[in-house]
């Protein structure tokens, strides 16, 4: 009898502590038209739509456990995570995450999945969390538990998941990603970092151009091939679980993750090293991270009677997807790509000016120290029009900044 009136007691204190402050009850299927979503409620469920959050009662109404929805305004789940991760820390103080953001994929729905545990009046929470971005926002559902006392919900977490429908049409994972023929990202200055070329000019498979600062300080390139044979299909990309580098050595066992996804007309690379491992010999290096990148063309720039050897990738230049005009600026940019695509030299200054007659001089320099003496070392001259065609100033010969596609 103890036992029983210990455990009733126990119930009351989770349910003061952790439920909402009123209670409703649900049906077979809610739709929250203000976060565009249609929830079906498992059957033996109830549902409430408390403040911020939605709860789906495993058990009694107001009881751990539970299934909770929130949504978000934000674009992208992996990186929401780590935001919320903070909040979490300033709600917990002995959160700890015991599944780091990973992939996930349940039915049709592909996301992230992190799990935490916090300790609320002596007893251990459980507290698992899949976050999918869809339509603009990240739906964030979460499994409450104390499995110490059997409170547990099963598999709805997964069932709420999967059922779910996005009001303005969900993924479909058979058709894939619309992709582009390459990506590019630049950091801070407009510097390429990474060219994920899906051309198939160069192979059958992905190839992942990186380029890296080295000591002198210029830049040095290394590519890494990313076998799509073997990849595993997403709603909205490819998690690749065989890479090579431009030596042919498997470096499959140098990440935790690199993968793609599309989100809002961009092609999101992400990529997790096993440890925070420097590609070089700098903090620039780090290759751990979210990146962001553009769509762009790709043309293939050698001859085309050319025989390549084995191993041998043909020479490749990136241009923009939409025809000009450029602006001064975009002319800038573009003109340190060609030359950079074309020579493996970075300038890290461009200076763009329209002259009176609508064509635009470009200058691409850096600023060197010789013996405590700064001089401007130039790159290249170019004077072309709005759409990048023009002349090289310095050897007098024709230049298209914005190399032609095929025919």
């Amino acid at each position: 009898m103890k036992k029983l009136c210990s455990a009733l007691c126990l119930v009351l204190l989770f349910t003061l502590l952790l439920s909402p402050a009123s209670l409703a009850a649900g049906s077979n299927t809610d739709t929250l038209a203000h976060w565009d979503i249609k929830i079906a409620v498992p059957d033996g469920a109830t549902a409430v739509l408390e403040g911020s959050s939605y709860y789906i009662y495993a058990d009694e109404e107001g009881y751990i456990p539970y299934v909770m929805l929130t949504a978000y305004k934000r674009g992208s789940a992996r990186s929401f995570l780590d935001e919320f991760t903070d909040y979490m820390r300033t709600q917990y103080g002995d959160l700890r995450v015991t599944l780091t953001p990973a992939p996930v994929i349940v039915g049709d729905k592909v996301g992230y999945e992190i799990d935490y545990s916090y300790s609320i009046s002596g007893y251990t929470a459980s507290d698992r969390r899949i976050a999918v971005a869809e339509n603009g926002w990240v739906y964030l559902f979460c499994a409450k538990e104390v499995p110490e006392l059997g409170l547990t919900v099963g598999d709805m977490l997964e069932q709420v998941v999967a059922d779910c429908v996005f009001l303005s049409g969900g993924t479909e994972p058979d058709a894939g990603p619309e992709l582009a023929d390459a990506y590019l990202y630049c950091v801070q200055g407009g510097m390429p970092k990474y060219w994920l070329d899906l051309s198939g000019q160069a192979s059958d498979d992905a190839i992942l151009h990186c380029w890296f600062r080295s000591s002198d300080p210029t830049f040095y390139e290394r590519t890494y091939t990313l076998d799509l044979a073997s990849a595993e299909r997403t709603a909205d990309g490819f998690v690749f679980h065989k890479i090579t580098d431009d030596f042919g050595f498997d470096r499959s066992d140098w990440f935790k993750e690199l993968s793609f996804r599309m989100e809002d007309g961009y092609l999101v690379l992400e990529v997790v090293r096993d440890e925070r491992t420097l590609a070089g010999g700098s903090e620039d290096n780090v290759l751990t991270g979210e990146y962001w990148m553009e769509p762009m063309g790709v043309v293939c720039v050698d001859p085309a009677d050319k025989v390549y050897q084995e191993g041998e990738l043909p020479k490749l230049a990136l241009r923009p997807l939409e025809d000009g005009p450029y602006t001064a600026e975009e002319l800038g940019q573009l003109a340190r790509v060609c030359y950079f695509t074309g020579t493996g030299f970075y300038a890290p200054h461009a200076e763009a000016v329209e002259k009176a007659d609508g064509s635009f001089m470009i200058h691409l320099f850096e600023i060197v120290d010789t013996d405590g003496v700064l001089h401007t070392a130039t790159s290249a001259w170019y004077t072309v029009d709005a759409f990048g065609e023009g002349v090289n100033d310095i050897t007098g010969e024709p230049v298209s900044l914005i190399p032609a596609p095929p025919a």
